[in-house]
């Protein structure tokens, strides 16, 4: 089915069960319980299985197998936009592509700076703003100047976070909280910069125009399969 064998397995056994625990899945598949568990988890975020708590028992339940094709269809898509791209990023001189590392709040601020001097008056983000907001100590009046600058925002967020409240300067759609994702992206020009949140932070800010790109496609995969919630 074009999965490892591991996940093959268990979603098979998903598909027999129909909806199940965890523990039930395990058995029927014949493998150990908590690789089941990780294994049923990853089907979740990839859309193949969906879950619920019943009598204080996690349970889940085997999406229809269309939905495999769609999400091979939608790889597929995404690979045949990365391709060129990663193919350009291999040919890129070293000498195009910048590095900068933050290791202190200050720094892991400046990402945020940089993006309010877009020269193409865009900026995409990826990550929670509740969680960016608390790490870096609070509001500094970024979304206020980015209005006066003129500057468009397309927001993935997670849930617990705020929407737009100006859709003609900021977009937002909402991804699962199944999603891990301990950090937060922004993508502007041909620059990328990456927060992550974890220990006192740290972060690093991309001038690379090839990985701009693929960092623009993911986002925009992204963006189809969020929910404007």
């Amino acid at each position: 089915m074009g999965l490892d064998e591991k996940t093959e397995k268990v979603y098979v056994a998903l598909l027999k069960l129909a909806d199940a625990p965890a523990a039930k899945v395990a058995r029927e598949s014949g493998l150990k319980r908590t690789s089941v568990y990780h294994v049923l988890e990853n089907l979740a975020s990839m859309g193949l299985a969906s879950s619920y708590i019943h009598r204080g028992v996690k349970r889940y339940a085997a999406e229809n197998p269309s939905r495999l094709k769609a999400f091979f269809e939608q790889k597929a898509i995404l690979a045949e936009r990365l391709t060129p791209i990663l193919q350009n990023l291999i040919n890129e001189p070293a000498s195009k592509v910048k590095i900068k590392f933050f290791d202190s709040l200050d720094g892991l601020r400046g990402i945020s700076e940089e993006a309010l001097d877009a020269k193409e008056k865009k900026i995409l983000t990826i990550g929670s703003s509740r969680i960016l907001l608390k790490f870096l100590g609070g509001k500094r009046g970024f979304g206020e100047r980015r209005r006066k600058s003129g500057i468009f925002m397309r927001s993935l967020r997670f849930p617990g976070d705020e929407p737009g409240t100006n859709p003609k300067l900021h977009q937002v759609k909402f991804l699962s909280e199944k999603f891990e994702f301990p950090g937060y992206i922004m993508i502007f020009d041909d620059e990328v910069g990456v927060i992550i949140f974890e220990g006192r932070g740290f972060g690093f800010l991309v001038a690379s125009s090839a990985f701009s790109k693929i960092m623009k496609s993911v986002f925009e995969a992204l963006w189809q399969t969020g929910s404007n919630q």
